[in-house]
């Protein structure tokens, strides 16, 4: 018994040290790749952050509302050393003595959408260490022909020289974004107001298709 036993805890040993082994062949394939300009792998790198940030629950701290519009993050489009993505932000209502009453404008929502998805895309993208990122997001008018339509309404470029200077804590949304290039207009009455976009740096690899939830695999990264 002693010598089956011994064995048992060889086997699982060795299983284990095989699949730390493999996970850290995996991230240094990764990071030479992104080291050596692939886009590809940075984009695929992204979607699959964006992917697990849509299966998530809200961390604590972060209200329902604000998470939605992080699992809303869509990727634009990608460079060697950065990436733009967009989202959506809408005015937040409650209702009092019977009626729906704006408690938050989307302006305000937007940019505190923004100052998470800046967050998020520069510090908690797996192996991936991008050199800017810029965020764009939108919110829904009503258009001439009184459908519903989605324009931009901000817009931030936040480099990692000026990221990481800052004491993140130390500033609400809204200071946070002044220290970087952003754009936004509110109205006389405080509400968002459409902006123009500069064009979009970068373009968007098609990336390998796999099944919904699965992780990059070594295939995915050295063949080809």
């Amino acid at each position: 018994m002693i010598v089956v036993g011994s064995i048992i805890v060889l086997v699982i040993f060795l299983g284990f040290g095989w699949a730390i082994f493999t996970e850290m062949f995996q991230h240094r394939a990764w990071r030479r790749r992104v080291e050596s300009g692939d886009v590809a792998i940075v984009a695929a790198l992204i979607e699959e952050a964006l992917a697990t940030w849509r299966r998530a629950r809200p961390p604590r701290g972060t209200s329902a509302h604000l998470w939605a519009g992080v699992q809303g993050m869509q990727l634009v489009a990608v460079t060697s050393d950065g990436a733009t993505v967009s989202s959506a932000a809408e005015g937040e209502f409650r209702t009092e003595s019977g009626r729906r009453v704006q408690v938050s404008p989307a302006i305000d929502e937007a940019i505190a959408l923004a100052t998470k998805l800046g967050d998020m895309m520069l510090y908690d993208v797996p192996n991936l260490r991008l050199g800017w990122v810029r965020v764009d997001i939108y919110s829904t008018f009503t258009g001439a022909d009184g459908t519903p339509v989605q324009q931009p309404i901000l817009t931030t470029t936040m480099d990692r020289a000026t990221a990481d200077s800052l004491t993140w804590e130390s500033f609400d949304a809204e200071e946070l974004l002044a220290r970087f290039e952003t754009r936004y207009e509110r109205s006389s009455g405080g509400q968002a107001v459409p902006i123009m976009l500069d064009p979009v740096e970068g373009t968007l690899p098609e990336q390998p298709v796999r099944p919904e939830g699965a992780e990059i695999r070594n295939s995915d990264i050295i063949d080809g």
